[in-house]
């Protein structure tokens, strides 16, 4: 029987790493690298959170972290770019990916909820907070 690659899972425009944790070649270590980028982000910023890539791989996608802050005239919150990575090397990429807003899935994942899916991935045994992932 040949060996053939499985054809690429498409990733939802507006999906979160916890939606697509399932897919990924290795969860635990992804997802460590990611909260890894959200706690520096946070030391620097104050704030962090995470968008995935919806346009390459779902086994392994690109993630953009961002922080928000307080518009001192405004008041309201306003999002700012931190750095976006790839998802295989968690490098940085070059800033043009950022620019590009349908490279982005709309919906963000802060670093306490990343925290949270970490913590089920590596204790997948322990008692939930009373909220499924299942469908």
């Amino acid at each position: 029987m040949a060996t053939k690659r499985v054809p690429q899972k498409v990733i939802a425009a507006d999906s979160t790493i916890a939606d697509v944790v399932g897919a990924l070649d290795k969860p635990v270590e992804y997802v460590r690298r990611v909260l890894e980028k959200l706690e520096r982000c946070k030391r620097a910023h104050g704030d962090a959170q995470v968008r995935l890539g919806v346009r390459g791989r779902s086994e392994c996608p690109n993630y953009l972290i961002e922080y928000g802050r307080e518009n001192a005239k405004t008041h309201e919150r306003v999002i700012h770019q931190d750095a976006a990575y790839s998802g295989s090397t968690h490098r940085e990429l070059a800033p043009r990916h950022i620019e590009e807003a349908r490279n982005w899935s709309p919906e963000e994942m802060n670093i306490t909820a990343v925290s949270a899916l970490i913590g089920r991935l590596r204790n997948p045994n322990a008692p939930s907070s009373g909220f499924s992932d299942e469908d």
